[in-house]
């Protein structure tokens, strides 16, 4: 029965259906072939991305190998800190200049413990005594931050070595003008206080030659001090210390010369510990530098005022006098050694203030006074972070009397 059904279908169709069989199968056929060809082509850039990936990563690996190598040949102390503040990686040298240094120990456990001052910016002093150089970068796209620590020790003493020479060499045309300028005042105390042996002498009259001999020798103290001071550069003692006590004790020293003249002094300061970090006699001698250098150049029954200021990284003072002021030619060439617009004078006073300030990480600044009418010096001094506190009677430093001394001191 099946061979009649077969034999029933047209011999024609058979043909066509073998036909279309055998096309199909062609084209099957080119496409399997075409589907290995497509398949090796991406096997081959498959291998070729394979083999350039692993060229790359070879690549990285031995930019990052050759990178920690180079950061452990590094002769500067490298710290990186993570978002959390805690140490996540550091170099051989940052282990010698923090032998307490690990992974995963917090940064400012370390800092608390081992950094004893910032001498100037960007700049440490650890107790150890290595002085080193600082600079904090942030890390692009992350949290953390990177720090490069370098130790200046030995820089900043041969610094100091060969400013101390240079201060040396000029000690001898230091010392003429000193021993002339002594000479001077010298001769007046000794001359007021013969004066003082005399019976006859009125108690006014006494007064006024104990006067004059004291002033004499408070001149003659102020110039050995410059002397001192100068030679001794920035080798100064650091200890803390809070700049209204200072300006109180400069009020001391400063009250009877300005009532002397009838000059009227305010001294005003700031409502909390202005504490810094240096040396009290350096900064107080400095500042008396300048406070002489405007009660010198002010007129009689003149003003002159000390103000503190908080600024944003430091304490700033100004001090304004009513004098004729400094022309702007000569803002610089005031402040070197020797320096002087008086026949009197050793020219030294401004020159170490400058030099105090500067060892101090501060610095001095002369511009026109109030209102354009005479000068107004600035010193600035770095502030001693975390030892500010309110005073505990404000009014103690402020006073709005109208005597010869006014002063918030």
């Amino acid at each position: 029965m099946s061979k009649s059904v077969v034999s029933a279908i047209p011999r024609q169709q058979l043909e066509e259906a073998f036909l279309m069989f055998s096309q199909a199968a062609s084209e099957l056929a080119d496409s399997y072939l075409q589907l290995q060809l497509r398949i090796g082509q991406l096997s081959e850039e498959l291998a070729a991305a394979r083999s350039g990936r692993m060229k790359e990563l070879t690549e990285k690996e031995h930019y990052a190998y050759r990178f920690a190598q180079l950061l452990d040949s590094l002769p500067a102390a490298v710290v990186v800190v993570g978002a959390d503040d805690r140490v996540a990686q550091y170099n051989p040298a940052a282990s010698e200049l923090f032998p307490a240094l690990a992974t995963g120990v917090s940064w400012a456990h370390i800092a608390r413990h081992m950094v004893s001052t910032n001498t100037q910016k960007n700049e440490l002093k650890l107790n150890t005594g290595a002085v080193v150089s600082f600079t904090e970068r942030r890390l692009a796209g992350e949290s953390g931050r990177i720090m490069l620590m370098l130790d200046i020790t030995e820089t900043r003493r041969l610094q100091q070595r060969a400013a101390r020479q240079q201060r040396l060499s000029v000690m001898g045309e230091m010392a003429a003008k000193l021993a002339h300028q002594i000479r001077t005042p010298l001769t007046s105390a000794l001359l007021y206080n013969s004066h003082l042996s005399r019976d006859d002498l009125s108690s006014e009259r006494r007064a006024r030659f104990s006067q004059k001999s004291r002033r004499c020798l408070l001149n003659m103290e102020r110039q050995i001090n410059d002397m001192l001071c100068y030679a001794k550069g920035s080798d100064f003692e650091h200890r803390p210390l809070d700049l209204n006590e200072l300006l109180k004790e400069l009020r001391q020293t400063l009250e009877p010369i300005a009532r002397e003249r009838n000059i009227i002094l305010n001294i005003n300061t700031v409502r909390r510990r202005a504490m810094v970090d240096g040396d009290r006699m350096a900064l107080l001698g400095a500042l008396m530098n300048i406070a002489v250098n405007a009660l010198d150049h002010s007129p009689d029954d003149g003003v002159i005022t000390l103000t503190l200021t908080d600024g944003e990284e430091c304490w700033e003072l100004h001090i304004d006098d009513q004098g004729p002021g400094v022309p702007e030619a000569l803002h610089k060439q005031i402040f070197e050694p020797f320096f002087t617009t008086r026949n009197q004078g050793t020219g030294l006073g401004l020159a170490v203030s400058r030099a105090v300030a500067m060892g101090h990480g501060g610095d001095i600044q002369v511009g026109m006074g109030v209102a354009g009418k005479g000068s107004r010096f600035r010193f600035r001094l770095p502030r001693l972070e975390g030892r500010e506190s309110p005073v505990q009677d404000p009014m103690s430093y402020s006073s709005s009397s109208n005597s010869v001394l006014e002063g918030a001191v």
